[in-house]
């Protein structure tokens, strides 16, 4: 055939039609009804303590650390416009901070779902027993961060948080019981399998010509941040920035939550995705079916350009900057949820008396009881505040921040706390989820190929012997691995990524409430396969895999 041959009217013809079949399905799919919200704005709006349980920092704030009327109502004015003009008439506290990228929020995607026609379920509420317990988990994981994940079998710390989580109902509202083997980890198949770390964080490949060693920065152990009040308000108040001022120790795999949270702490988006493709590739794992050179469709060519590494690198890339884009809408548009550093502040106001008048017993204040609701109770139950306020002195005492005391405040991995966007959805949560989602379509689920674990204070790697590991085992693990390892160092809630209870522990009924930034990525990768599926030459069969929940996916 020569070119003269060839119907470019029909390929232009065809490519619209495609276009407008993509069109129409992100169409279908665009909920316009309101995204559901837990109420918390309206209910401290009420009762005369405005933005107390919303996501204010940067903000301007009053001298106890509560953000200023005119402040936070300038923010939610600007959300309401939704314009570059209206964000720069935000008052911003001491201006040193700049809020992260709220545009992004309303930004538009040509592949997959929009992200403001995406819902999912509300964040729990503040004064739910929830959140409380959740917060309990966040102290948990704080004083743990040094701990070994090889020693929490042996270790009394990790038996003392998973007796004090046990007995405050972890189970009923995660999904799961707590033991040395499964505190911290995700409740998806494979999360609770072999090594807590997954074997796309621990293994070595070749980017291209360049050999990469998964060694990476580890912070110096018992050094964590805003332990004090002093410095706590300066940094919410957006007053000083110590970003990248982190105190480095030298390189090892990821052998500590300290570590893991470094890690998370100055990745790229498709940093964790694109690493897994690699490694996959490089270990000759098996393409699904869906491909037709897999499937002994195509025998006379290899796949390239569609189906081969420069596709699915790409497209699990792009899957994480799109995930992205739909938790940003969730965040700013939507719940605004505060961090858990600044809830760990407002227990710390009534123990300081700032608020309430019972700093001897601020459990059993009024005030303390109608702000906090049904978590109330848990403070009263938990033993992870005595074990704090020792540590917090220890950490003011050795490093002389504020008056040396100890306090309730969440010991922070990282010197600047928490960044300066809504806690609900994660980002990270939903941009790993989106990531390995596209992975687990494109690659069949089988024994992962030559597993490894960290030895010698992870300054190597040797074989793993243990329980058989999978393919999307670990990619599963990779999502909860890069979702928990924010909560642990101190930036996120649990129900932010992962999800609420038994809908997403895989052994169960899905039941419950989707939360969490994992679901809301996997969607949104679906979305995109979907979509991608019709531009292929190929005959393509269906992508087929299992969903965090236990769900079987078929696109």
């Amino acid at each position: 055939m020569s070119d003269d041959d060839r119907d470019f009217e029909e390929r232009q013809e065809r490519a619209s039609d495609i276009r407008e079949l993509i069109s129409e399905d992100a169409e279908d799919s665009f909920i316009t009804s309101l995204p559901p919200t837990n109420g918390d704005e309206q209910k401290f709006r009420q009762i005369g303590f405005e933005g107390f349980a919303s996501f204010t920092k940067a903000l301007s704030h009053n001298l106890i650390g509560l953000v200023e009327k005119t402040s936070f109502e300038s923010l939610l004015t600007a959300i309401q416009k939704g314009t570059q003009i209206g964000f720069e008439q935000v008052q911003l506290g001491g201006g040193i901070r700049k809020l992260v990228n709220p545009l992004n929020a309303y930004s538009f995607q040509l592949i997959g779902d929009d992200s403001n026609g995406a819902r999912m379920a509300s964040a729990p509420s503040f004064a739910s027993r929830n959140t409380a317990v959740d917060m309990v988990e966040r102290y948990w994981m704080a004083l743990s961060r040094d701990i070994p994940f090889d020693r929490y079998d042996e270790n009394p710390l990790i038996a003392e948080a998973c007796e004090d989580l046990n007995q405050l109902g972890f189970e009923q509202e995660f999904g799961f019981t707590c033991t040395p083997n499964t505190i911290f980890r995700g409740s998806y198949d494979g999360c609770d399998v072999g090594p807590h770390v997954s074997q796309f964080l621990l293994q070595n490949f070749q980017f291209g010509n360049q050999p990469i060693a998964q060694l990476q920065n580890y912070p110096r152990e018992n050094l964590d941040y805003l332990t004090d009040i002093d410095t706590w308000k300066q940094v919410n108040n957006g007053d000083i920035d110590p970003t990248d001022s982190d105190t480095i120790e030298g390189t090892r795999h990821i052998i500590t939550l300290r570590d893991a949270g470094q890690w998370v702490h100055i990745d790229l988006p498709f940093q964790s995705g694109l690493w897994a493709t690699l490694i996959l590739f490089q270990l000759n794992a098996k393409i699904s079916n869906t491909s037709p050179y897999a499937n002994g469709q195509i025998n006379t060519s290899e796949a390239f350009g569609s189906f081969g590494a420069p596709d699915i690198g790409i497209q699990s890339g792009l899957a994480a900057v799109y995930g992205l884009k739909h938790a940003w809408f969730q965040k700013w548009c939507v719940h605004r949820r505060l961090r858990p550093e600044v809830y760990a502040q407002r227990l710390e106001l009534f123990r300081r008396g700032d608020l309430g008048n019972s700093p001897d017993r601020p459990f059993d204040d009024q005030l303390f009881n109608q702000l906090f609701g049904e978590g109330a109770q848990v403070w009263r139950e938990t033993r992870v505040l005595d074990r704090i306020f020792e540590y917090n002195q220890q950490q003011n005492s050795t490093y002389n921040r504020g008056d040396r005391n100890g306090t309730w405040l969440l010991p922070i991995a990282f010197p600047e706390g928490s960044p300066t966007h809504p806690a609900y959805p994660g980002g990270h949560s939903a941009f790993i989820a989106a990531a390995a989602t596209i992975l687990k379509a494109f690659f069949a689920d089988e024994v992962f190929p030559e597993p490894k674990i960290p030895i010698s204070n992870g300054q190597q790697l040797d074989n793993y012997v243990g329980p058989t590991l999978t393919v999307h085992g670990e990619l599963n693990k990779l999502i909860a691995n890069i979702t928990l390892f924010r909560d642990g160092a101190g930036m996120h809630w649990r129900t932010d990524g992962t999800a609420l209870g038994p809908n997403n522990s895989y052994d169960r009924s899905p039941t419950g409430l989707e939360t969490g930034g994992n679901l809301l990525g996997e969607k949104m990768a679906v979305s995109m396969l979907r979509d991608v599926k019709r531009t292929y030459r190929e005959v393509v069969g269906s992508f087929e895999f299992q969903s965090i929940s236990g769900k079987k996916i078929s696109i």
